[in-house]
């Protein structure tokens, strides 16, 4: 009997049950679980993945080699993660030289940069930088990754532009891709990089898209720092208790992946952002105590500032001036370091672009000699097919090997000349200058020979340009340099610094070296361009090496600074360093000047003869005003960054006197430059003056044209007619002063009205409501009142906005508005009769 279709078909499926039931259980294989160790790497705290790594290798101590490499990038990463970069670096080094695939030397690549800006050591980044993005793609793999990197590398050096751009590859090619990590690492680097050029809306919504991708990526480390960047968005929208919950989230996901530097930089913003809110507390003090000797052991200076600044306002809150003091000193040294950190990362993105453009020009030297003996070579077969000719061969063959090595030597001549030597005017470029110039001191040292320096400039060279066109200067330039050549022949150096301004080195003493510049100047004449007479000067500043430890940039700052003065003094002429400005100045001491409210048009001569004969120049104006003094003054010392939003501006003023003080105390003659007038409303002038006199040091005050004075004039008031009561708008409300209606009432700084903590910059509707209920209480609600602003520049107009009182909260105010309150009636005149109120409607802005 003949077994039916489908109860065939059930047998053989029993079967496969049963053996499927009696059969071990599938092991996983060794790529699933070095892949398994990576997702762990990531997702969980270090120690997860290195007890995987250690049962992995317990079992299988030999792993092929593309196995084996995957591991060390996860031990590299986790040594990265405990903050030991110099042993992830190492490891890292040892890797490249054994990469299975290029992929596999991508990633290391990518794990080496990272940690290499992390320890600081940016010259060596930029190059581990450079090999990736030779060999990379958009379409490559780890594209996103090296661009990611190469973003936040750039941020670290200035370079904010090309940082925005990078991270925007790296996250289109991510989201292209559908990789998640990837998508959160890049969305991590462009809001740090919008961050940078100051988009903080951008930068906001870029931290939330951040947590909804590296959360989807599982990785626990930047969904932290997409935490803490909202809380420190928030802070600085002023928003310290939403922000303490975002940072406190931060927090916890930088425990759970092991994180420490992450930990303990959230520590310090969680404490700041306490301090902000009122409830800072002890715990919270104390964490960033114990940060501080990690961050100073990684010189992560940045950090450092941050932990003193916030300790420094937890013991002025205690009361504790002198602990706050010196913890203000240690912010301020921080500072310093992570600003000349800042130069060092510059210098090496600068170093990496130059060693960029040798390395072509090296490739394309190469590439020709390869195609030399590429001809040497057939030329040389086609001399073996000669037999009977063979010594005319040989012959033939040596004269072509000896040209050969002829126009190699010549070349490497020409390339030696032009990567040492300015194009225009053949003199040495400023790199080749310090390197002989240095040479040259130290052969001075050795012989007992003077050595002297001299900076030069071409008086007006933008005028020139202007006037007669860029081929006038450029052959100005061609004039200079052949004159420079013939009047300081070898072993003098000479060279173009940039731009306008040469560089001379001399092995004579200053008065041979000034006799030298004035034949120079002797020789200078009128050049003829496209039939038109070009006239020209130059200015020049001497410094000698006094001493046998005297550097060559000292000697050249020394130089550079006597070509300023001669530059101050009338241009075309030639300044000795050590005839001034000590040997000059008719003595010590400060001077504060006012530059007035308007540009250009209050700056008095006196002040700006006191700006032009000053030492040091510290300035606290406008960004118009500071510019125009950074022409006359290019040395100028600018204190507005110590403002900070959130900052308490009592604190800044502090940082600004401790910030003059100093050069003071030195001797110097010091020139404070505040907008103006600097004793109205101005708490620093008034400081450093008393501190001077208090150290004897002599010390005046220049005055300048206030807002009170163009607010007269604009609004053609008369403070004689009714009398005056003029007083800061929080002063008025807080201690409830009293006011006579029937005199005119001027009120200062009425945005910041009820900003007892001075950090505030706008103006707050409740605060103004208070100002409004006070002033009803002598005014009528209609009463008319004017918004009053000077005009800062001669183009704009001064605004004078007349409303009924009660309508105050609602208008628009800037930091510099005052509030004008006429008086209510006329006041009696000596005959009795009333006089008119006279308060002019002007023009408003």
């Amino acid at each position: 009997m003949r077994t039916p279709t489908a109860a065939l078909r059930w047998i053989a499926l029993l079967t496969a049950l049963c053996a499927a039931i009696a059969a071990p259980a599938q092991e996983p294989s060794l790529s699933d679980r070095v892949a398994a160790i990576e997702r762990s790497s990531i997702s969980e705290p270090p120690h997860d993945s290195a007890r995987l790594i250690n049962a992995l290798l317990a079992e299988h101590p030999e792993l092929p080699p593309e196995l084996a490499y995957r591991i060390d990038l996860v031990r590299a990463r986790n040594l990265a993660l405990a903050g030991d970069y110099a042993a992830a670096i190492d490891l890292g080094k040892s890797m490249l030289e054994r990469a299975p695939s290029a992929p596999l030397r991508t990633r290391a690549l990518t794990l080496l940069i990272n940690c290499a800006t992390n320890a600081a050591d940016y010259p060596q980044a930029f190059g581990y930088l450079r090999q990736a993005l030779d060999s990379t793609t958009d379409d490559s793999p780890g594209a996103a990754a090296v661009f990611s990197l190469a973003s936040y590398l750039y941020r670290h050096v200035g370079e904010d532009g090309q940082a925005v751009d990078f991270s925007s590859r790296a996250l289109a090619i991510s989201r292209a891709a559908g990789d998640a990590r990837d998508e959160c690492i890049a969305l991590s680097n462009l809001a740090n990089a919008l961050s940078a050029i100051g988009h903080a809306a951008p930068t906001e919504e870029m931290r939330h898209q951040q947590v909804a991708a590296c959360t989807r990526a599982n990785d626990p480390v930047f969904t932290a720092d997409a935490l803490k960047g909202i809380g420190q968005a928030l802070m600085l929208r002023h928003s310290p208790k939403e922000a303490m919950s975002w940072l406190r989230q931060a927090r916890a996901k930088f425990v759970e992946a092991g994180f420490t530097t992450g930990i303990l930089e959230t520590d310090i913003t969680l404490a700041e952002a306490e301090l902000a809110a009122g409830a800072a507390t002890q715990d919270a003090a104390a964490r960033v105590r114990d940060a501080l000797p990690i961050f100073e052991s990684q010189h992560a200076w940045d950090n450092v500032e941050l932990a003193h600044r916030v300790l420094s306002q937890v013991a002025e809150a205690a009361g504790q001036t002198t602990e706050a003091l010196r913890h203000l000193q240690q912010a301020n040294l921080a500072r310093n370091r992570l600003d000349d950190d800042a130069h060092q990362r510059r210098l090496a993105y600068l170093q990496m672009e130059f060693d960029t453009v040798a390395k072509a020009r090296r490739i394309s030297a190469l590439e020709s000699d390869r195609q030399r003996q590429q001809a040497q070579l057939e030329a040389h077969a086609r001399t073996q097919s000669l037999q009977a000719l063979a010594l005319l061969g040989v012959l033939t063959l040596v004269m072509i090997l000896l040209v050969v090595l002829w126009r190699t030597v010549m070349q490497r001549k020409r390339y030696r000349h032009a990567a040492e030597t300015d194009g225009l005017t053949g003199l040495y470029n400023h790199q080749s200058t310090l390197a002989r110039g240095q040479a040259l001191l130290l052969h001075c040292r050795r012989g007992g020979l003077p050595f002297t320096a001299i900076v030069a400039d071409i008086d007006h060279f933008k005028r020139i340009n202007d006037q007669f066109g860029h081929a006038a200067g450029d052959a100005v330039l061609r004039a200079l340099g052949t004159l420079l050549s013939a009047a300081f022949p070898q072993p003098h150096v000479i060279g173009r610094s940039g731009g306008e301004e040469f560089t001379i080195l001399l092995d004579v003493d200053t008065a041979t070296a000034r006799a030298l510049v004035e034949r120079l100047r002797a020789r200078i004449t009128p050049l003829t361009v496209l039939d038109q007479p070009v006239e020209y000067s130059l200015s020049f500043g001497l410094s000698a090496a006094r001493d046998a430890k005297a550097s060559l940039e000292d000697t050249l700052r020394a130089a550079d600074l006597a070509l300023y003065r001669a530059k101050r003094g009338g241009r075309n002429q030639v300044v000795d360093a050590s005839s001034g400005p000590a040997a000059q100045r008719t003595g010590a001491g400060l001077v504060v000047v006012g530059t007035g409210i308007q540009l250009g048009r209050h700056l008095s001569a006196r002040c700006l003869s006191e700006i032009q004969e000053a030492e040091c120049v510290f300035a606290l104006t406008d960004g118009a005003t500071r510019a125009m003094l950074v022409e006359l003054r290019p040395d100028l010392i600018d204190l507005c960054r110590y403002y900070a939003p959130g900052k308490d501006r009592r604190q800044t003023y502090r940082e600004m006197v401790a910030a003059i003080m100093p050069s003071v105390v030195a001797g110097k003659r010091v020139c404070a430059v505040f907008y103006g007038h600097p004793g109205v409303f101005a708490d620093v002038p008034h400081a450093i003056i008393a501190k001077t006199r208090a150290a004897g040091i002599p010390a005046r005050m220049e005055p300048g044209i206030s807002a009170e004075a163009c607010l007269y004039a604009d609004l053609g008031i008369d403070p004689g007619r009714h009398g005056v009561q003029s007083l800061e708008a929080t002063q008025f409300l807080q201690e409830r002063r009293r006011i006579d209606p029937r005199s005119l009432l001027v009120l200062w700084q009425v945005a910041l009205v009820g900003d007892v903590s001075c950090t505030r910059f706008h103006a707050e509707p409740a605060e103004l409501q208070a100002l409004v209920t006070r002033l009803l209480e002598d005014y009528p609600a209609d009463h008319e009142v004017i918004l009053y602003e000077a005009a800062r520049l001669p183009v704009e107009q001064f605004r004078a906005e007349r409303l009924p009182l009660k309508d105050l909260p609602g208008a628009r105010y800037e930091e510099f508005t005052t509030l004008v309150v006429p008086p209510l009636c006329a006041a009696p005149q000596a005959n009795g009769s009333a006089a008119v109120d006279e308060v002019d409607s002007g023009t408003p802005a």
